[in-house]
């Protein structure tokens, strides 16, 4: 159940949601954001309405207060400018009231409003009969009049008081509002703000920890490949359930079959030492590869002595101006000398043949030679005879295109890998005198006298 839950994805699968997270967060930003400056726009509208609609009743109520001093000065000193005076503070106080009128859209409000202006009313008509007076001075029922007006404006004060406080409530009220959508939207911005940043250090990290530790692990498995240990893909960490582990399977993959290649190799190298007669191989370029043990003792070289160089060193010794082999030549069983590491020729019967690739490319050079330091004698035989002797007494025809039958070319494999023949009977589920038939039809099709001409043609025809 808990592997059926796992979802592979890729790397860039992962990023992508890691992208569209990152997206929907950021856009929930944007949208308290946005909805947090809306709401603050259309409270600060009525707070501002109601800031203005607060300090507009305050200047009627200041301007009812000073309606009442032109009359209250025309009583004291009779002066008619004060009339004058009086219609002036009229006009601003009846302007004013209809500033607070437009400001209002509360029905109870208006009536308040309206009430006032009713009062504004009685005002006027009171102070135009006391401006009426002949002889306002000290006159007592101007002073009752002004007593009247006195009471009158401090009605319309008291309910401009009450006007001005509700304003005062609704724009603590939604100053409120704003702090509190302020908060809101600065909490909500500052968590999601949080989680990205916890979400990118901690996920990130945990996610490139994963990668590069994955990584690092290879790069550590590789060091050891390099250096010829192919057990290490054991220690090879998955787990990220991507091209990491694609990644990781394929390498496994490649040691399994380097691990193969070597085997095969060792194997090839074990066989190559084992033959008695001298072998070879060099690059396309004539650099010598591989020489076995036969090789060595023959030549009285060391291995490290002779791989990397040319096989000049060994055909030609010290003739360095002569020339030892044309370059597309082969050669089977004919007469040459070999140089030894004191620069002793030795007499050897030769064959030169090349390696092909899959594809049919050149990609080396076998060299197989007999050693012939028996039958080689300067006094009484010439290079013509030796040749021919040779030719006729070690003849080895490793072709392509000799008829081996397929079971006979499943025994050479099976024979050049160093399996008995009761070995090969077992494998092939045959029986082992139907082995021995195979093994001889197979000698007697390539004429070859040992296991270095099986070799010979199963490395010639990609068999091993």
């Amino acid at each position: 159940m808990i592997k059926a839950l796992k979802f592979k994805l890729t790397i860039f699968q992962k990023l992508l949601i890691g992208i569209i997270a990152m997206l929907i967060l950021n856009a929930i930003i944007a949208y308290v954001g946005i909805v947090s400056v809306n709401k603050l726009e259309n409270t600060s509208e009525i707070i501002l309405k109601e800031s203005n609609k607060y300090n507009n009743l305050q200047n009627l109520k200041l301007n009812f207060t000073e309606l009442l001093m032109p009359a209250n000065d025309y009583l004291i000193h009779g002066n008619n400018v004060e009339i004058l005076n009086f219609k002036k503070l009229d006009s601003i106080t009846r302007q004013q009231l209809e500033k607070s009128k437009a400001f209002e859209n509360d029905h109870f409000n208006e009536h308040f409003l309206e009430e006032i202006e009713d009062i504004l009313q009685e005002v006027e008509s009171l102070s135009k009969k006391i401006f009426e007076l002949k002889n306002p001075v000290g006159n007592t029922q101007g002073a009752l009049m002004m007593e009247v007006m006195d009471g009158v404006v401090l009605d319309a004060e008291k309910k401009i008081d009450i006007l001005s406080a509700s304003s005062s409530a609704l724009m603590n009220d939604y100053i409120n509002i704003n702090n509190d959508t302020s908060l809101i939207a600065s909490k909500i911005i500052i968590i999601v703000v949080l989680f990205i940043m916890i979400s990118l250090v901690v996920g990130g990290f945990y996610y490139v920890r994963e990668i590069t530790k994955a990584i690092e692990n290879l790069t550590s498995i590789v060091k050891k490949v390099t250096s010829g240990n192919l057990e290490s893909k054991a220690n090879v960490t998955k787990g990220t359930h991507d091209e990491i582990d694609n990644f990781a399977d394929l390498f496994n993959n490649m040691i399994d079959v380097l691990s193969d290649i070597m085997v095969s190799r060792d194997y090839f190298n074990s066989i190559i030492h084992k033959i008695n007669e001298s072998l070879i191989i060099t690059s396309i370029d004539d650099n010598i590869l591989i020489v076995n043990k036969a090789t060595l003792d023959l030549l009285g070289y060391k291995e490290e002595e002779l791989i990397g160089e040319s096989i000049e060193k060994i055909l030609l010794g010290e003739n360095k101006n002569v020339r030892a082999t044309l370059e597309q030549e082969t050669a089977q069983n004919i007469f040459n000398t070999y140089y030894s590491k004191s620069n002793l020729a030795i007499p050897v019967s030769f064959s030169k043949s090349f390696i092909y690739d899959n594809k049919n490319n050149k990609t080396g050079v076998l060299y197989l030679a007999y050693n012939q330091t028996e039958n080689f004698d300067e006094k009484h035989k010439s290079q013509k005879s030796i040749d021919k002797n040779f030719g006729n007494n070690i003849k080895i025809n490793i072709k392509e295109e000799i008829p081996l039958t397929i079971r006979e070319l499943e025994i050479i494999k099976l024979i050049v890998k160093d399996y008995s023949s009761q070995e090969i009977a077992d494998k092939l589920f045959i029986s082992i005198r139907t082995v021995e038939t195979h093994r001889k039809n197979i000698m007697g099709k390539l004429h070859a006298k040992s296991i270095i001409g099986l070799v010979h043609y199963a490395i010639q025809n990609h068999l091993i």
